[in-house]
């Protein structure tokens, strides 16, 4: 297991170059919709919200229009970058973990794409309950397990030493949170994939023929619901 300074310079490269990366991309702004959708719907007056794991801030700033934003990342590159350009936005470089941040005084936790990175990942989950009021909304992101071993060969699979990467089944991530929360929702995003029966669902000549009759986007929306999605999102309530 890499340690934590390791696990900060992997970061610090990858927020260091992550215009280059193109890590803001279609899928990126679809996964952002959907957790602001969420966010709405909750009908919060102005709700103070951690964004956990935020790297240089693009979503944080998002989440200002809805209230009292904060920010958390173990990249000081990252945080640096966040705060030049949103200084009036609370962000704090430090380890998740056991940062300074105040306990059950935030009313959402969003965790985009971070779970999957960490070395404890019940740990990770515990501590955004701590950090949670009561009744206190926690939205996790995050790569879907099922799926991502079944995408083919697109070279995601190559990591640096410094990277942690441990994807979670729904089944998984569901157990992480039961101890603390409540799952109130739980659906997946973007169909990918190209192995097994994705090879089928996912076949450019099926979807072809079945575009005739069925829109593009319904078929899409019918393969989250079945969970084969590339992405998961789980809208979890802290326990009173």
């Amino acid at each position: 297991m890499p340690s934590i300074d390791d696990q900060r310079k992997f970061w610090n490269w990858h927020w260091q170059n992550w215009e280059s990366r193109k890590v803001l991309n279609d899928w990126t702004e679809r996964r952002a919709k959907e957790i602001l959708a969420i966010i709405q719907t909750l009908h919060l007056p102005d709700p103070r919200m951690l964004d956990f794991g935020c790297g240089r801030g693009w979503f944080t700033e998002r989440l200002a229009d809805f209230g009292e934003a904060h920010g958390i990342d173990l990249s000081p590159e990252g945080i640096a970058a966040a705060k030049l350009r949103r200084p009036d936005i609370h962000y704090l470089a430090g380890n998740a973990y056991d940062a300074d941040l105040p306990k059950a005084y935030f009313d959402i936790v969003v965790s985009q794409e971070v779970i999957a990175h960490v070395e404890d990942q019940q740990r990770y989950v515990d501590r955004a309950a701590q950090l949670l009021k009561p009744g206190g909304y926690f939205i996790v992101t995050t790569g879907n397990k099922y799926i991502i071993d079944r995408l083919g060969d697109v070279g995601w699979n190559k990591q640096p030493p410094e990277h942690i990467r441990h994807e979670l089944t729904r089944q998984q991530l569901k157990l992480m949170l039961l101890p603390s929360f409540r799952v109130i929702n739980a659906f997946t995003i973007i169909p990918h994939g190209s192995r097994g029966i994705l090879r089928i669902t996912n076949s450019y000549k099926l979807n072809r023929i079945l575009a005739q009759v069925i829109p593009d986007e319904t078929l899409s929306r019918l393969k989250e619901k079945l969970g084969l999605g590339w992405q998961m999102i789980f809208v979890a309530q802290k326990k009173s």
